[in-house]
């Protein structure tokens, strides 16, 4: 299944205002969402401030869709800075300063451009830094547009995919802000991101264990208006149906259509959307999951 669709996004509106108390999050959202379409082009904005030890990135993402509100999510990864730019509450780019992240770093990696056709276009690069280095190849002749096209979303997928398995770091997230520099505009659904990145980040414990214990249970809840478009997959649809509120996590786990970790990394993905929610707490052991 596709995750993007290229096209033009129109540029929003900034929110304007001062701090604000972190553990407010989704309040502000709603209150910026409801400003952002009186106040106009403004400069002043909301920033968001938090660790990832504290709120994983696929529970910011999800509450982030909720609001549909514009702006940049914004990673300190080590010595890296990725950055997640969103509008509408889904996904349209991203970038880092992880040079193997690169987009000239990545095509020699996987062995798509040469290392002569590399160093001539970071050379034309250094000589018009206003551009892009895929532009550049394009103009050489090396990528052709629907190739670049292509390999700009893979680089995005990467940049965002990787942040999952990123358990510790700052975050912040800017209200307002958008890129207008990029010649490709994505959308990635973040609801689809959310459920991918759950199932394929490398260790998935921490997030699995925030579900509670293996006697939580689970029920199902009214489908929320901003998921109203999801389309889920076939066994996402079925592990889904088996939510019924009398079912434990450890059952839905073991009855589930994938292997029991893999139907826990679905479960959390699920309970970050809303689209269940805990029954009740019940006290009990708490579940263990393979890393793979």
């Amino acid at each position: 299944m596709a995750l993007a669709v290229f096209k033009t996004v129109a540029r929003p509106h900034q929110a304007v205002g001062g701090g604000f108390d972190s553990h407010a999050l989704p309040e502000l959202f709603w209150r910026e969402r409801a400003r952002m379409a009186v106040v106009g082009e403004q400069t002043s904005r909301h920033i968001y401030v938090g660790e990832l030890a504290e709120t994983p990135l696929p529970e910011m993402l999800a509450t982030i869709h909720r609001y549909r509100v514009p702006g940049v999510l914004e990673a300190e990864v080590g010595d890296a800075i990725k950055r997640v730019f969103i509008y509408d509450g889904d996904i349209i780019f991203a970038t880092s300063t992880n040079r193997a992240e690169s987009l000239g770093d990545m095509l020699l990696a996987a062995g798509r451009i040469t290392h002569e056709q590399y160093r001539a276009s970071s050379l034309l690069l250094l000589e018009n830094p206003h551009k892009r280095h895929g532009q550049v190849l394009v103009e050489m002749g090396i990528l052709t547009e629907a190739e670049l096209r292509v390999v700009v979303l893979e680089q995005v997928q990467r940049i965002v995919w990787g942040l999952f398995g990123v358990n510790e770091g700052k975050v912040t997230f800017t209200l307002g802000e958008y890129r207008t520099d990029e010649t490709y505009k994505l959308r990635i659904p973040t609801p689809r991101a959310v459920l991918h990145g759950c199932k394929t980040v490398p260790d998935a414990r921490r997030l699995v264990g925030r579900l509670g214990s293996k006697s939580t249970v689970f029920q199902r809840v009214p489908t929320p208006e901003h998921l109203r478009g999801l389309e889920l997959e076939a066994q996402e649809e079925q592990l889904l149906s088996l939510v019924d509120g009398r079912k434990t996590f450890y059952e839905l786990c073991e009855q589930g259509p994938f292997a029991p970790g893999l139907n826990a990394r679905v479960l959390y993905a699920f309970h970050c959307l809303g689209l269940i929610q805990k029954a009740k707490e019940q006290a009990g052991i708490k579940v263990q999951v393979s890393s793979s």
